[in-house]
């Protein structure tokens, strides 16, 4: 079968603190500290095959372009690529995406053969500490589809059932297959967005203001959570028209472009100098956006880091304390019906990520996509492979 295969040197820093058994088999914690020079193409590669006991053979329908695809080929100035999360190279990448159920294993019950689905990335093993607690996504012994394991820039991808959710409710919304697929690859950002707002920080009280900074995939689906949950205004931050554009389609009730406008000034304004209750990191720039952040916080505000940026950032502690407010790491969507609950909200039309999508590639044509992707100045963008 086709798929895109993602190739890197295995060169640790001489600095890495790097485990010995990932060092064995070159699984690398964060990718930064041992992976250099990276390149991207279109191989055929050996399909799949029969699935195993609990296992599916999902043929792609959609895979959407993150920014940790494209963090895999940028580079710092040693060539090293800049994506701080696991990686085991070479690798199929893609890791948002869904399609149709062609084949079951035994023991299979749950999920049927010819079923739409969307698929988890993070495939937790439920049997560690941190799994037993509660915290998937923070599994001692995870694996990443499309980082660690063959993902979704391919015809077909085998992965266990437990980590696959119907889209059929989608699909009757829409009354299209395709149109199912296409939202159906949206879960796994949307989810990221949902597990950071509500499932780690809580979310917030209805008629509340929420603000996000960054309006790509991750920014986009935080502005159409937080509407979908009863915030009185959604304030988008993000310096490209387009992007303020998709945030206002997708519930934002107030776009600011930070190049030319006070943002603390316009937020003070619009809460009537109340600030937000929720802050939604989502541009991956934190060392541009902290200080802005504490400008906007209102009283008891929660702060949510959904971007990832490999560079430490300072934050003015007084500012926390004074406003008693609380900062979240989060990265993620498994467990605790993130995925199930995102896939609710598409089907019952309170959310309706298909205006996030911009353009759609075909397979062949990913390396031009995730290029295309580097400018940010798109939504999501959606690899077919069946086309």
């Amino acid at each position: 079968m086709k798929a895109i295969v993602l190739e890197a040197d295995w060169s640790p820093r001489p600095n890495a603190a790097i485990e010995p058994e990932h060092a064995a088999r070159q699984w690398a914690f964060n990718a930064n500290l041992a992976y250099r020079n990276p390149k991207l193409s279109l191989q055929n590669i050996d399909d799949p095959g029969e699935p195993g006991p609990g296992e599916v053979v999902v043929q792609v329908g959609a895979c959407g372009i993150c920014g940790s695809d494209v963090h895999m080929l940028e580079t710092d100035d040693d060539d090293y690529m800049i994506l701080p999360y696991h990686l085991k190279a070479p690798v199929v990448i893609g890791h948002e995406f869904s399609g149709r159920v062609v084949a079951t294993g035994p023991g299979v019950t749950e999920i049927s053969q010819g079923e739409l689905v969307a698929v988890e990335e993070i495939q937790w093993c439920g049997d560690c500490r941190e799994c037993r607690g509660g915290y998937w996504n923070q599994c001692r012994n995870i694996e990443d589809l499309g980082f660690t394991l063959n993902g979704g820039f391919a015809e077909y991808v085998k992965v266990k059932a437990k980590y696959c959710w119907s889209l059929s409710a989608v699909a009757e919304r829409y009354g299209s297959e395709e149109t199912a697929l296409e939202v159906g690859a949206l879960t796994e950002p949307t989810s990221v967005a949902y597990e950071g707002l509500f499932t780690r920080a809580g979310g917030f009280l209805p008629g509340s203001a929420v603000a996000v900074f960054g309006a790509g995939p991750i920014g986009l689906a935080s502005t159409a959570l937080a509407r979908a949950a009863g915030a009185a205004q959604v304030i988008v931050v993000d310096p490209l028209q387009g992007r303020r554009d998709l945030a206002e389609k997708l519930g934002a009730t107030l776009t600011l472009d930070p190049t030319h406008v006070d943002v603390s000034q316009a937020v003070s304004e619009v809460t009537r100098g109340n600030g937000v209750a929720m802050v939604a990191e989502a541009s991956g720039a934190n060392a541009k956006v902290i200080a802005p952040i504490e400008d906007v916080m209102g009283v008891g505000a929660k702060v949510v880091i959904l971007g990832m940026d490999p560079n430490p950032a300072s934050i003015n502690t007084i500012r926390h304390q004074v406003t008693a407010s609380s900062l979240y790491g989060t990265v993620g969507h498994s467990g605790s019906w993130d995925f199930p609950n995102v896939i609710a909200l598409m089907a019952s039309g309170q959310i309706s990520m298909e205006h996030a999508v911009t353009r759609r590639f075909p397979l062949a044509e990913v390396v031009s996509a995730v290029d295309e992707t580097k400018s940010r100045s798109n939504g999501k963008i959606l690899v077919k492979p069946q086309q």
